[in-house]
């Protein structure tokens, strides 16, 4: 028991030291060289003493602002529900900051699939796709993506312009 003790303790020591020479600049070599291991042993070890380190730091963080956050909207709640506009959009924007602190608001993973008919190149799909994508056209139903409107240099396409097919024009 005592031994595995100091082996904890010598590991400590031995992370604390990678975290202290890699802030110095040192790469992971020269680490691994000052320290007698691999280089994938150090950056192991790196990674360990971060996640020790500063994963509870940060939960703790998280911790304390979503407690002042839960004061916050205590305090403007009952006006909110009471009519005050104010009140409710600043209990609004309290709420969307727990969630984003929660990771709530993660980003929409979107998939698509392109059929052509036409022999039309496929990467000019795709990027008519992406085009689509970036300018926010896409519409979501049960998340499901839908193409509400499709424009080609600033004219308005239907979508059988757009694929081939007869009957999938949109209003």
């Amino acid at each position: 028991m005592v031994e595995k003790t100091l082996n904890e303790v010598e590991l400590l020591q031995r992370e604390s030291e990678i975290v202290e020479l890699r802030t110095e600049g040192y790469v992971w070599r020269e680490i691994a060289q000052r320290v007698n291991m691999s280089t994938a042993g150090v950056a192991k070890a790196y990674d360990r003493a971060l996640e020790r380190i500063i994963a509870p730091a940060v939960e703790q963080h998280r911790t304390t602002e979503l407690d002042r956050l839960d004061i916050l909207q205590r305090v403007y709640w009952q006006p909110a529900i009471n009519g005050n506009l104010r009140a409710a959009d600043f209990v609004l924007r309290v709420i969307e900051k727990r969630a984003k602190l929660l990771g709530l608001d993660a980003a929409i993973k979107i998939q698509t699939e392109v059929v052509t008919y036409d022999g039309s190149d496929l990467d000019a799909e795709v990027e008519k796709y992406a085009k689509l994508i970036e300018a926010g056209t896409l519409r979501y139903r049960d998340d499901v993506a839908t193409i509400t409107e499709l424009t080609d240099q600033g004219e308005q396409m239907d979508m059988e312009a757009q694929t081939g097919q007869e009957g999938t024009t949109t209003s």
